[in-house]
């Protein structure tokens, strides 16, 4: 730190020359730029006049690189993928750090000899002035809209003409904005401080009424302060003036400042400041890039939003820390604390992102999938949040899994958000030795509503445009689904840490995928599809099975209450001869579907579970880009290396297969894992793949 100290002078003197030059454009009428409304403000997204997140942002990489923000200012970016009302504590409580910090300094080299009280006086001031310009609002992780990544916006307002916090003015400000003093928060912060400390000092006795020094003093001192800074120079007393056109924007400064909205956020008025102010402040965008140092191995690293571990020279990531604990089978760590790492630290490294929902099945035994149905064995607490108190009983029963999330990751404690009636909350559903017991897959009720579709299930498109239809979740595009169309739901796949959803459906023959919205943060669901029902006189089926049975989305495999039904792949029964299975993993039995008498592999539903494992796909086989997106397996067999695809294939595609194979002979048409090379057959592959 002692480079720091050695710069205050030279920052005095940055500030003192910077204050010369403001002094010499505010001294008379603001020359005005003609920059145009959102100049500059590449991918806008929305917000809300709550703290952190004013409306709106743009691209904060417009103006610097994202990864110095990160790296500088990183416990100060507001994130917009956790939870709001907690995030703002958070968030706020940084704030408040930084800007209490910022203006002691400030003041402390602008000027020596201001005591104490004048001190918090203008702090106090300041803290309005954030609130009244920007609701405190600077950094922001954010999406553009459901399903997209979350990308760095820097706020801004004022028909995009005002940059950050203190929405500075492009068009009375445009070079030093063009020079990153918008952009860098603790620039944007110097440079207009100076605009607010010089009306600050200059407020005339006119303004003051002759007050001697007391609260009311102060409080008028920074009324004129902020009239100055919100009309220029010469409207310094416009806040004594009721008829003036912008009354209502001093009388709603004044009501911020006496009110003071913002202490509602923050817990600890003294909390330690976790950036490097003096840094910051006077060099600005040339303070080194801070790093995590140490050793990352044995470490869970949080990385932004996200959470990664490192194994064997690769880091492993997922985009929401509350995943974490899902990592752990990749590579163990403490899961008491968290190593913050920089995203430009991991650059040039191996780097594997998972989704949540795939990875958290294939490494937590027994968890289920979103969309899932399970039962509940007893009547269990039902808490608004995971830690939230009980709103109320939820009864033993069937439900649908809509969320989940885990906790310690040795005993992975495991919660599920469930929707009983009107209410919406999480229950405990066990940790590894325990969640059978509690809940467990089960079909879902008789004439249940459940909120997401189960294979099925019909929907129709409700979007008012047409809606693409694609390869893959978010993939190629195959076609294009006006209003209206309705089709058959043969499987839910969700991505991302706030499970965007895509459904699986057939149009004309195409197997592909369709957007499908979101439960949370926000149901976007009606904005995609609605329930529906079959078209007159279909009767098609996502998966054909045997009578008596019905197909388990989650297992991928047809069961009866105690009995799963093959074809397996082959290493699911290779894990089931290693277990001492026997020829009962091979046995073929006789099976009748869609009246046809088949022969097929069948096994007990808990040894099935254990043998394919609890993967999103079956053990040993993937998710394949080229197949749209159907789990597939590589085999050796008679010498050769194949391909088997699994389903949902369901009654469109069988017939199709039959037509293809020359009539109702072909048995495997009715199943549900087929040879690649007659569904490529049935779904043609893109051209050059």
């Amino acid at each position: 730190m002692t480079s720091h100290n050695n710069s205050a002078a030279r920052g005095l003197r940055a500030l003192l020359a910077l204050g010369a030059g403001l002094l010499l454009a505010l001294g008379g009428a603001r020359a005005q730029n003609p920059t145009p409304n959102d100049w500059l403000c590449d991918n806008k997204v929305g917000g809300s006049w709550s703290h952190g997140r004013a409306p709106s942002g743009c691209d904060a990489a417009t103006f610097g690189p994202d990864a110095f923000v990160r790296g500088n200012y990183g416990p100060l970016i507001f994130d917009d993928a956790q939870t709001r009302a907690t995030e703002q504590k958070r968030y706020m409580q940084e704030m408040y750090a930084m800007a209490r910090e910022s203006a002691a300094r400030y003041l402390t080299l602008r000027n020596p000899a201001a005591d104490a009280e004048e001190k918090a006086a203008f702090q106090w001031g300041l803290f309005a002035l954030l609130r009244q310009e920007s609701f405190w609002s600077h950094y922001r992780d954010a999406q553009l809209a459901a399903g997209l990544p979350y990308q760095l916006k820097m706020m801004r307002g004022d028909s995009g003409h005002g940059h950050g916090m203190m929405q500075l003015d492009d068009r009375y400000h445009f070079v030093p904005v063009s020079e990153g003093k918008g952009w860098n928060m603790m620039q944007n912060f110097a440079y207009s401080i100076e605009i607010y400390y010089d009306a600050w000092k200059k407020a005339p006795a006119s303004c003051l009424a002759g007050r001697t020094v007391d609260a009311s003093y102060w409080r008028d001192r920074a009324r004129s302060a902020w009239s100055a800074y919100n009309g220029g120079p010469t409207r310094i007393c416009r806040w004594q003036n009721p008829a003036d056109a912008n009354a209502a924007k001093d009388n709603s400064y004044l009501d911020v400042y006496t009110k003071k909205y913002w202490e509602a956020d923050v817990a600890d008025k003294l909390k330690p400041v976790a950036i490097d102010i003096a840094c910051l402040m006077d060099m600005g965008s040339q303070c080194p890039l801070p790093s995590s140092g140490g050793d990352w191995n044995g470490k869970l690293l949080k990385v932004g939003a996200g959470a990664c571990v490192l194994a064997a020279g690769t880091v492993h990531c997922v985009d929401a820390m509350r995943d974490a604990a899902c990592l752990a089978a990749i590579a163990p760590f403490d899961a008491g604390q968290a190593l913050t790492v920089y995203g430009y630290e991991i650059n040039g490294r191996k780097r594997i992102d998972y989704n949540r929902n795939q990875l958290c099945r294939a490494q937590v035994p027994g968890l289920l999938s979103v969309g899932a149905s399970f039962a509940t064995k007893a009547a269990l607490p039902l808490r608004g949040t995971v830690d939230g108190a009980v709103i109320a009983t939820l009864p033993a029963g069937a439900y649908q899994l809509l969320d989940f999330e885990l906790r310690d990751p040795v005993a992975q404690e495991r919660y599920y958000r469930v929707r009983h009636g009107e209410l919406d909350g999480w229950i405990h559903a066990g940790n590894r030795d325990t969640h059978a017991g509690i809940a467990a897959w089960a079909p879902p009720a008789a004439g249940a509503t459940a909120l997401l579709p189960y294979p099925g299930d019909w929907v129709e498109v409700a979007t008012t445009s047409n809606l693409n239809l694609r390869d893959t979740p978010a993939g190629l595009l195959r076609g294009s689904l006006p209003r209206g169309t309705r089709l058959q739901v043969k499987e839910i796949f969700a991505t991302t840490s706030l499970n965007n959803l895509y459904y699986r459906v057939n149009f004309n023959g195409q197997d592909g995928w369709i957007n499908a919205g979101n439960v949370y943060p926000a149901n976007t669901l009606a904005s995609w599809t609605r329930p529906s029902t079959p078209p007159d006189g279909v009767s098609a089926k996502a998966a054909l099975c045997p009578a008596g049975t019905q197909f388990d989305a989650h297992l991928r495999h047809c069961v009866s209450a105690s009995t799963a039904y093959g074809p397996f792949g082959e290493t699911a029964t290779q894990q089931c001869l290693a277990a001492g299975g026997g020829a009962g993993c091979t046995a073929q039995r006789g099976v009748v579907i869609e009246g046809r008498a088949l022969q097929t592999q069948l096994w007990q539903r808990p040894a099935a579970a254990a043998y394919r494992g609890n993967g999103d796909c079956p053990r040993g086989a993937e998710r394949s880009m080229k197949h749209r997106f159907h789990c597939v397996e590589t085999v050796q067999r008679n010498g050769q290396t194949e391909q088997d695809v699994f389903g949902p294939f369901g009654s469109i595609l069988a017939n199709a297969c039959l037509a293809q194979t020359g009539g109702g002979g072909n048995a495997v048409c009715y199943t549900n894992r087929w040879p690649a090379p007659l569904f490529v057959g049935l779904q043609p592959l893109q051209a050059g793949q």
